[in-house]
């Protein structure tokens, strides 16, 4: 006889046994047996059991960034887990240089994830490079979880923060001069190929590239003559000059930083130098760069002309 009707049973019993004063008492007997019924049958099969299993996540992403030498300056990124505790048990990537990479190379705490003890002096800089990583995962409470492993993608990005003068030396200018046509892969900017008048003794050679002692993202390009009174140049001109440059300059493409953005500015205190900032991207990877142009090799000389928008 199973549980439910025994207690069934029990109840119909009691309820022809007792004397009518006892009401009070076999209420309060019934109303325990009927929750032992309840219970009895949910314990039998009649619903409850155990809690439906709930599907585990992992939220782990984002560019975890080191700097040029590729040992300092290392930053983390988040890493937590939803109904589940995860525990790294495998590291694997196509990046040869960072094949070397295992789970001990990673540190798990408070939330994040960062990497340590390696050296990523030979990984290629300006790009994001994939990392897989697998975790065993067992429940965090009692409810059990719907899988025991789960991968996720990072990306390590290493720094290239400056491009260096001598990369800014192989440029190669085109221009378009005044009778519309094309000189391509010049060393030099001539006065007498480009559109902006008035101009004279105006001559810009890539060679003369210089970087600034103090902050390595300036670069100075000055006029290897003189320059005149009275000479205006165009800055938009030379933006088209310089942006083409820039896209054609090879060891600029070497850094996986063919987008950019370039801005130019006219300095009133010094109308005789225009300043153009460039922005390669990704941005994590590099700092702004800006180049300086000045219109004289004569910086006494007090009137030289002056940069026109």
């Amino acid at each position: 006889m199973t549980n439910s009707k025994k207690i069934k049973r029990n109840i119909g019993a009691s309820l022809r046994l007792a004397p009518f004063g006892h009401v009070r008492s076999i209420t309060f007997t019934i109303m325990l047996l009927v929750v032992a019924l309840i219970f009895g049958c949910r314990k039998s099969g009649g619903g409850g059991g155990d809690p439906t299993p709930v599907n585990p996540t992992i939220n782990a992403g984002g560019l975890l960034i080191i700097s040029t030498n590729g040992a300092t300056n290392i930053n983390s990124i988040n890493l937590s887990f939803a109904n589940a505790n995860g525990t790294l048990t495998e590291v694997s990537s196509k990046e040869t240089t960072l094949q070397k990479l295992a789970t001990n190379n990673f540190i798990i705490e408070n939330g994040t994830l960062k990497v340590t003890n390696f050296n990523f002096k030979d990984m290629p800089a300006g790009k994001s490079n994939a990392v897989t990583l697998t975790f065993k995962l067992t429940p965090s409470s009692a409810t059990p979880i719907t899988k025991d492993t789960e991968t996720a993608t990072i990306y390590i990005g290493k720094m290239q923060t400056n491009i260096s003068v001598e990369t800014f030396k192989k440029s190669k200018f085109d221009m378009t001069d005044k009778n519309g046509n094309t000189l391509t892969d010049q060393n030099s900017i001539s006065g007498g190929n480009i559109t902006s008048d008035p101009h004279e003794n105006i001559f810009f050679e890539n060679s003369k590239f210089a970087v600034g002692t103090d902050d390595t993202t300036k670069f100075f390009l000055t006029n290897s003559q003189n320059g005149k009174p009275g000479n205006k140049l165009s800055v938009a001109e030379f933006t088209t000059i310089l942006s083409n440059s820039i896209k054609k300059n090879a060891d600029i493409q070497s850094y996986n930083s063919l987008d950019f953005e370039i801005t130019s500015a006219t300095n009133k205190d010094a109308p005789r130098i225009a300043t153009w900032t460039i922005k390669f991207k990704p941005s994590v990877f590099y700092n702004e760069h800006s180049i300086l142009l000045n219109m004289s090799a004569d910086d006494n000389a007090s009137d030289v002309g002056g940069w026109v928008d």
